[in-house]
């Protein structure tokens, strides 16, 4: 036993003292590596730590200036270099207690793409996996993936090593597939490099990636941890329950009984899940990038945030609002429309789509509409490259200025009764037609929410017309707001009209 004991002191000490002079040295972010893109032409942050009190010295490869700083009390440090236009491979030297040289840096643009599935969705998984990945090789295409962690905690560093990785068949095959296409569309037409983080998992809310401690800070933010606290507290009861409930069910379908599954318990499904916890995902996988300097975001999730689609406007305005804070940039922020699917609650769906469509009225924010693109019977479409095309088209237009790149999608604003008819009038429609012979998808209400029959549906000098035996009770006006969808209204650039559901005004 003391011989064990001997030996696990001095297994203990070396650990320590291993411990020590990792944390005597500099420490750099995950982000700030290798093969990174930092933004062109800006102040970017740089940061890490070292001992207290050490003094920094960063050296620029691009222009040879020298940024100094020293390290608090806490170990951190941070300057801003002042980048180049774009370009590279360049060195950054960082000098410390130690000296650390990151190679292959390049100057150009970097964008934060982050959801849930869909947007996670790997390249691999397209339906033409094979054929993508014969092209992969773009050496001017810099990809970082996000590692999915959960924490109840702000970490400053990833619960995994990641790193940043060169584009080509072998790094790109489990990435996102959606925020590879937006790379390779930017990287061709502004022939700058691109550097793509990516931060994405399945199933879950938009009340994952928001701060739990913003959400804590406000009645309307603060429902979706009153509902986990709920689960929690149900969970033993239920879990105990629902097992008895698994051994009888298994019991009696060995006797050759046929049975309906048996339902699990909303607390037991949650807490199996503990990604869905909010906040835990901004805490790992978004305050560790935090305050990398970015060009812009793109967002795309809202399937798992229907249940609660009521709170979604706020939520998503709160996180635009609350990223920014924290890269430090009122970067741009792109914002991807629910598409087409059968969603257990269509009515809820089109509420989800609404606050994406709303949240334009915040500066730099451009939703995407995606509508025409989905697949009713599969959530999870298997070509995401016209995603990936309408982003970047978004991003060329309004970030980069390329006006020659279509990304006005027509917003219906307007419906009224003019001469026996109800009239639809649209921003952005210079061409407004339909794909066929008449508007799709087109419905009538009454004012007790009751269907109208409708005769026909048609545009007419970039209005759509709506004609019906009687208008007379007519309330309200929609457009692709159902499930399973067969949207067919475009304006003359051919980008989809975003889904509606207006008053109409007799």
């Amino acid at each position: 036993m003391d011989m064990q004991l001997k030996r696990y002191g001095v297994f203990l000490f070396f650990c320590l003292a291993m411990l020590a002079h990792v944390q005597a040295g500099i420490v750099l972010p995950d982000l700030l590596g290798d093969n990174m893109v930092l933004k062109q032409k800006s102040k970017v942050m740089f940061w890490g730590w070292d001992a207290p009190g050490t003094d920094i010295r960063v050296k620029a490869g691009w222009d040879g200036k020298e940024y100094a700083a020293r390290a608090g009390a806490d170990g951190r440090w941070e300057v801003r270099l002042s980048t180049a236009s774009a370009g590279g491979p360049y060195r950054i030297w960082v000098k410390g207690t130690d000296e650390v040289v990151l190679e292959n840096v390049m100057l150009g643009e970097v964008w934060f793409t982050s959801g849930q599935s869909n947007m996670g969705w790997t390249v691999t998984e397209e339906r033409n996996a094979e054929n993508v990945l014969k092209t992969a090789k773009h050496d001017r295409i810099r990809l970082f993936h996000v590692p999915r962690c959960v924490s109840d905690d702000k970490e400053t560093a990833f619960g995994k090593k990641a790193s940043w990785k060169m584009c080509d068949a072998a790094s790109v095959k489990d990435f996102s597939a959606m925020s590879y296409y937006f790379a390779v569309a930017l990287q061709e037409e502004l022939d700058v490099p691109v550097g793509i983080i990516s931060a994405s998992w399945a199933g879950t809310g938009i009340e994952s990636w928001l701060s739990d401690e913003l959400q804590a800070s406000d009645a309307e933010l603060s429902k979706p941890l009153a509902r986990w606290e709920g689960w929690k507290e149900s969970y033993p009861a239920d879990s105990a329950k629902y097992a008895a409930s698994m051994a009888a069910w298994e019991a009696r379908k060995q006797a050759g009984e046929q049975l309906p599954p048996v339902k699990k318990p909303k607390s037991v499904h949650m807490m199996e899940r503990p990604h869905c916890k909010p906040g835990s995902l901004y805490n790992a996988m978004v305050y560790p990038c935090m305050p990398y300097t970015l060009s812009g975001f793109v967002w795309y999730q809202g399937e798992n945030s229907i249940e609660w689609s009521e709170e979604y406007a706020f939520q998503l305005q709160n996180l635009i609002e609350s990223w920014r804070d924290g890269f430090a940039s009122q970067a741009p922020f792109l914002v991807g429309q629910l598409t087409n699917f059968n969603y257990p609650s269509a009515e809820r769906a089109a509420m989800v789509r609404d606050a994406q469509l709303k949240a334009e009225d915040m500066p730099g924010v451009y939703a995407i509409c995606t509508i025409d693109i989905g697949n009713p019977d599969d959530v999870h479409p298997d070509n995401k490259l016209p995603f990936g095309e309408r982003f970047a088209g978004m991003a060329l237009n309004k970030v980069y200025g390329k006006a020659f790149v279509s990304a006005a999608y027509p917003v219906a604003h307007r419906a009224k009764v003019k001469k026996g008819r109800i009239e639809v009038g649209f921003k952005r429609a210079k061409g407004l037609h339909a794909q066929g012979e008449h508007v799709n998808d087109v419905v009538l209400y009454d004012h007790e929410g009751n269907r109208l029959e409708i005769e026909k549906a048609y545009v007419d000098k970039n209005r759509l017309v709506v004609e019906a035996g009687s208008i007379d009770g007519v309330a309200k006006v929609s457009y692709a707001v159902d499930n399973d969808v067969k949207a067919n209204l475009y304006n003359g650039n051919g980008l989809p009209a975003f889904p509606f559901s207006l008053t109409v005004k007799q």
